[in-house]
């Protein structure tokens, strides 16, 4: 079960990115897809597709967290880390990547700003 929380924001390479606690291990920091997609430029569904197109190497409550599956039950939560009402009822899957799960789909990723990024949100956020 999710019980991940937002705990406020970060600044983050000029961005304001939600600080996320919980969901893999007590006060585990943890990245929501739609984060990721804003650090690195890419559209959401982009970064959902390299899960899903890899999701073999992920490992569920591990490396990631499908809030889709619990939307209706964690909808605040949601809405906290700026999904809106209706990106919420579109998507098909929601993710939350762990620290672990991030370095995976930066492997997937494997372009010079996704390990700039990675190297700076390990020392920074992580």
């Amino acid at each position: 079960m999710n019980n991940s929380i937002v705990t406020g924001t970060q600044d983050f390479m000029g961005k304001e990115i939600p600080v996320v606690l919980g969901g893999f291990g007590k006060d585990k920091k943890c990245m929501s897809d739609k984060t990721i997609a804003e650090l690195h430029a890419q559209p959401v569904p982009e970064i959902r597709r390299r899960i899903a197109d890899n999701i073999r190497r992920f490992k569920s409550g591990a490396d990631y967290i499908d809030l889709k599956v619990m939307a209706e039950s964690h909808n605040n939560f949601l809405l906290e880390l700026g999904y809106s009402q209706m990106q919420i009822s579109k998507s098909e899957h929601i993710y939350i990547l762990s620290e672990r799960g991030y370095a995976k789909l930066i492997k997937i990723m494997d372009t010079d700003l996704a390990w700039e990024i990675h190297d700076q949100l390990i020392d920074e956020y992580f």
